[in-house]
């Protein structure tokens, strides 16, 4: 009986992966669930991330439309949305690179002869990227 109890948890491992929370297994004979008590940290990282960049583009764009028609409290409304979504974003991205700081950092050790092969590529992007948006967004010197 002890053995079976052993070789059980060691299949609930190896499907699962060494977890800090605990883990159950759910379903019938043939179709096993494994599902984690608890949240990972990494992935609502991740999902908050993407929640709140979601939520910049809508909210910018009706910032910008709002913010001509002299409606204040429509502006306001817009700019406090796209100001919380910006917080967010940052707070999300902090911790999203503070959990996976390791993997990042052998990535980019690991492709740093990849990045190196692609430089003149690089230099236009970051360029033509800050051109654009420099641009683009001069025309808010032109408003009186």
């Amino acid at each position: 009986m002890l053995i079976r109890s052993a070789q059980k948890a060691a299949q609930l491992i190896r499907v699962v992966g060494p977890t800090s929370g605990k883990a159950r297994r759910t379903g019938g004979m043939s179709k096993q669930v494994v599902r984690r008590a608890g949240i990972s940290a990494r992935a609502l990282a991740s999902l908050v991330l993407f929640c709140a960049g979601v939520w910049l583009v809508p909210s910018g764009i009706a910032l910008h439309f709002a913010s001509h028609d002299g409606a204040t409290g429509w502006s306001h409304l817009f700019m406090s949305m796209h100001n919380t979504a910006s917080l967010l974003f940052v707070a999300a991205a902090v911790v999203h690179v503070k959990l996976n700081w390791k993997v990042l950092t052998q990535y980019v050790s690991a492709r740093i002869g990849e990045y190196v092969r692609f430089k003149r590529e690089l230099v236009i992007a970051v360029l033509g990227v800050s051109g654009f948006v420099m641009l683009v967004a001069s025309h808010a010197l032109l408003i009186p």
